[in-house]
């Protein structure tokens, strides 16, 4: 947040899978979510196969969101969602949602949940734990991005969480992935990995504990989430 204010978080420019990102979150949270009893759901709307942004921070935002309506709901079930929100020949704004049968938000809470440090009653930080920041990052994360965020909410029925931002398409790239060859030409496995797969989390299994300590790091290296077996 400090680097944010201070103008210093510089955003990266990346291929962007929308379907990616949010089966990423899902994997990152399915196993909360099922020892809670809760169902943890995707649903997207078709997008582009070429488009660009910074897919660390829109996982970020999104898993702000998605760990927080985990924590939140005790029963029901979570849905992640991605809509074209608005869109022309050089970008589209992609709204993502979070939404939980949870404990719902008062209306008069609603304006200042998204200031640093604040929560909706005192009695969250006991229950629940948490600084009041991870709303305020996705926030300033959005504004960054382009977006905006928001929140619609009933106490004791469920809340919808939202931010959009806007990413831009690859005018020079089909998606048919027509220009895929060139890239295996152009580019090593590493930079091959950073530019088309970056945050993608993967599994990795070996017999020898010393080759999967070293792979994992490389592949961490590489910008991939990698669990080991």
């Amino acid at each position: 947040l400090s680097k944010i204010e201070a103008g210093k978080l510089s955003l990266d420019e990346a291929p962007v899978s929308i379907g990616a990102l949010l089966g990423n979150v899902r994997s990152m949270l399915d196993e909360r979510a099922r020892a809670k009893g809760l169902e943890l759901r995707v649903d997207s709307a078709p997008f582009p196969a070429t488009l660009y942004g910074d897919p660390t921070r829109l996982q970020q935002a999104l898993l702000n969101y998605a760990a927080n309506a985990v924590k939140f709901t005790e029963r029901g079930s979570i849905t992640l969602r991605a809509r074209v929100q608005q869109e022309d020949q050089a970008s589209l704004v992609v709204r993502f949602e979070v939404a939980d049968s949870g404990v719902g938000i008062a209306a008069d809470v609603v304006p200042r949940l998204f200031s640093a440090f604040e929560q909706a009653d005192n009695s969250t930080t006991r229950l629940y734990g948490g600084t009041g920041l991870g709303l305020a990052i996705t926030r300033r994360l959005a504004e960054l991005m382009g977006g905006e965020v928001g929140v619609d909410s009933t106490p004791g029925v469920g809340s919808t969480f939202w931010f959009s931002a806007r990413l831009r398409r690859n005018a020079s790239a089909t998606d048919s992935g027509a220009n895929a060859g060139q890239m295996a030409v152009d580019g090593t496995a590493e930079q091959q990995l950073r530019e088309r797969h970056r945050a993608t989390r993967v599994l990795l299994v070996d017999d020898e504990p010393v080759n999967l300590e070293v792979d994992r790091f490389m592949l961490e290296e590489a910008g991939l989430t990698v669990d080991t077996a």
